[in-house]
């Protein structure tokens, strides 16, 4: 299954739940939004890592043409009509993805961790009464390990933990761990690789600890069932509060951020 496919499937993601924690109108009105190009640098990173024989059929090396003038948009416009559904990648940000790619299949330790496994598999289950999907970027079958390759500003781990509490990733470990637990895998560990997008592209292992993998399973967990009341009664709010029993309340009670109650008049 392609990724193109397997987002285009209606089961609940982790990407899904990320929407749902800024408002359940997010996750309903979700729109399809163009790569950035540090998204377009980290896709073709996992591309060139996990799945380097079917780069091509995803990716598009951009023709090195000077757009300013009518020949070269000519050529550029000519160049896009002709990829179809691939990602147009320019030769700088490829040539950098590789270079990512070949540091770390250069790593030894690495290599080990993504071998005698599967690459970009799709999973379907269901959790609590919702269908849900998973698509680790790859699973050790030996070691039971779920791997995450993630392209980062530091990789240095104070500042990667940071990333963690930003992006949600405790959410994406016990999510994944679940959805593969629930379908019979055997599951020991999820293992995050981050690589820095700068020179000399340096790379950090990291996994969480327990405290914080719980609290990303009880909170998945909370937004799923919020889900389902959404779903069951036709409505998916904006910024609104859910009381202990899920019910909705559209205004929302605020406290002063903690800073305040401490600020010197």
């Amino acid at each position: 299954m392609t990724n193109f496919e397997y987002h285009s499937r209606p089961e609940i993601s982790k990407s899904d739940i990320d929407l749902m924690l800024k408002s359940m109108k997010h996750f309903k009105n979700k729109v399809y939004e163009e790569p950035t190009p540090n998204m377009v640098l980290g896709s073709a990173f996992h591309k060139l890592v996990l799945e380097y024989d079917d780069f091509e059929s995803e990716f598009a090396i951009m023709p090195n043409v000077d757009k300013r003038t009518k020949a070269g948009k000519e050529a550029y416009e000519r160049f896009l009509a002709n990829i179809g559904s691939k990602t147009a990648i320019d030769m700088a940000t490829f040539e950098k993805a590789k270079a990512m790619a070949d540091n770390i299949k250069s790593d030894p330790v690495i290599s080990s961790f993504l071998s005698n496994g599967v690459a970009e598999e799709s999973h379907f289950s269901q959790i609590d009464g919702v269908k849900v999907k998973a698509r680790p970027d790859f699973y050790n079958k030996k070691l039971g390990l779920i791997v995450d390759l993630k392209t980062t500003s530091s990789a240095k781990p104070s500042e990667f933990a940071k990333s963690v509490a930003n992006f949600n990733y405790h959410i994406q470990v016990a999510f994944y761990s679940d959805v593969l637990r629930s379908l019979g895998y055997e599951v020991n560990g999820f293992l995050f690789i981050g690589v820095e997008s700068k020179e000399p592209f340096y790379t950090g292992l990291f996994e969480l600890d327990d405290e914080a993998v719980e609290l990303g399973r009880s909170t998945y967990k909370e937004i799923l069932q919020r889900y389902k009341h959404c779903l069951e009664n036709g409505f998916f709010p904006g910024y609104a509060s859910f009381d202990e029993n899920d019910e909705i309340s559209p205004v929302v009670k605020l406290s002063l951020p903690n800073w305040k109650y401490y600020e010197v008049v």
